[in-house]
């Protein structure tokens, strides 16, 4: 089972819904010097998904990725089945993955992901087909790991089981939100959080098991890092929490994104953090995180 780096660049925002010749060589050009930049601050590993700009992430990408010769030095995850919202809220059919994953591919121009991640649970969904076509694309060598995101501990349980059975690899990561706050509401339908006190038995669940999570959003979608009051991040006890993030930044001499991202990486199971870094100094930064930890009081007082 490939071990997931433990800082992984978000690339949600890069690329373009529209054909590529409609956005402009200047922003194309811009988004590939970004890249470049990322990738020369010591970043490897990538959050892809086959939803991201309607796939103009990975078109984006895979051009990119083609032009400097990069592919074997990048770990890319990739994630496919998400909904179409109102129209077909079930994507997690073998038709639709299969469509996803060969999609993908062929975008990003490889023939093989290192991570695939099932992207949003539709709970209703029968979880044989998910596993068939995963093991599929195990056998056919176009993914090296498995995963989820966005899925409760109790349907992460079914499919693991599903997975046994069908004689699967175990899974490699959950990808749900988690970070140092909590939302005050969920940014998206369908979204699942192991942060916060309603998280709390989430965590014990990969403290149990081991199952590594990738964290998205670990920075509260830049409300630690900002003077943000409102917003799905915006509460007093989120806002305590910065204050708390800002108190021992400033008794470590680190930033408030690397308190951020030590509090994740000083949990009792694996976790890697997926974080959206636009310049290099940011990206430095955000990798020498990866070798802080907190103490066991520090991360208490931090929550409380």
């Amino acid at each position: 089972m490939p071990v997931i780096p433990p800082v992984v660049a978000g690339a949600a925002r890069l690329g373009f819904v529209l054909p590529d010749w409609l956005a402009g060589r200047s922003r194309r050009e811009e988004e590939l010097r970004t890249l470049d930049a990322l990738v020369e601050a010591g970043c490897t590993a990538f959050d892809l998904a086959a939803s991201y700009q309607l796939g103009g992430t990975e078109r984006l990408f895979g051009r990119w990725m083609a032009s400097r010769g990069l592919r074997d030095r990048l770990f890319l995850i990739g994630k496919g089945g998400h909904p179409y919202p109102g129209v077909r809220p079930n994507r997690l059919t073998a038709d639709a993955l299969s469509a996803d994953l060969h999609a993908s591919l062929r975008r990003l121009r490889i023939e093989r992901l290192d991570l695939y991640l099932l992207h949003r649970d539709f709970p209703a969904a029968p979880l044989e087909p998910m596993v068939r076509t995963l093991g599929a694309a195990l056998r056919e060598g176009k993914i090296r790991a498995w995963g989820v995101s966005n899925w409760s501990v109790e349907r992460i349980e079914a499919i693991q089981a599903a997975a046994r059975q069908e004689g699967l690899p175990a899974m490699a990561a959950s990808s749900p939100h988690f970070s140092l706050v909590d939302w005050a509401r969920p940014p998206w339908t369908g979204s699942v959080s192991i942060a916060g006190p309603a998280g709390r038995g989430a965590r014990s669940f990969h403290a149990r098991t081991g199952l590594p999570v990738l964290a998205w959003s670990p920075l509260g979608a830049g409300f630690l890092t900002s003077e943000e009051s409102r917003g799905c991040y915006g509460s007093p006890a989120n806002a305590a929490r910065r204050e708390r993030a800002r108190a021992l930044a400033r008794d470590r001499g680190w930033s408030v994104a690397q308190v951020a991202l030590a509090y994740l990486f000083s949990q009792p199971f694996p976790v890697s953090a997926v974080v959206a870094a636009s310049t290099a100094a940011k990206m430095r930064e955000n990798l020498a995180a990866a070798g802080l930890r907190l103490t066991a009081r520090e991360v208490e007082a931090l929550e409380a």
